[in-house]
């Protein structure tokens, strides 16, 4: 769970754009995923084959004053994108990943006919995706273990 700061924080992070001036004591890097976030997400695609992701991430961070350790503030899925569309869908698609928590959460939308957001818990034995949309006439709220629906309500 995020607390104030980190979340302004991220929000900073997210409105800047590329060509930004970096922040003193702050950074990102686009690096490939790690093994153990490529783990993640391969269980979560085994569980969703709709879910989509991709093989990079911009980690955002910030460096201790005094230890000059890295604190890692954010890693956010760098997804492809053709014609303006991320997957041929999508006008706007955004994970982010918190791998030590087991955590994957994400936004999509395709306009008026689409849209929503989820999160995506992995523990040992369950792959848990809540998730919820909305279209053009109504919304819906949906719940998987393992990839099976255990609640749906639309309103």
């Amino acid at each position: 769970m995020l607390n104030w700061p980190s979340a302004i924080l991220w929000s900073a992070l997210a409105a800047l754009p590329a060509a930004a001036q970096p922040i003193a004591g702050m950074g990102v890097e686009d690096t490939p995923l790690r093994p153990s976030e490529l783990k993640l997400m391969q269980r979560i695609a085994a569980a969703d084959p709709s879910f989509r992701y991709a093989d990079r991430v911009k980690r955002y961070f910030r460096i201790h004053p005094t230890t000059k350790n890295r604190i890692p503030l954010r890693v956010e899925m760098v997804l492809p994108q053709s014609n303006g569309l991320y997957f041929g869908e999508f006008i706007r698609y955004e994970i982010l990943v918190d791998e030590p928590g087991a955590l994957v959460t994400y936004q999509f939308d395709s306009g008026a006919a689409h849209r929503g957001s989820g999160t995506i818990v992995v523990t040992p034995r369950d792959v848990i995706k809540t998730e919820r949309s909305c279209g053009t006439s109504s919304c819906q709220i949906r719940v998987e273990r393992n990839g099976e629906v255990v609640y749906a309500r639309k309103s």
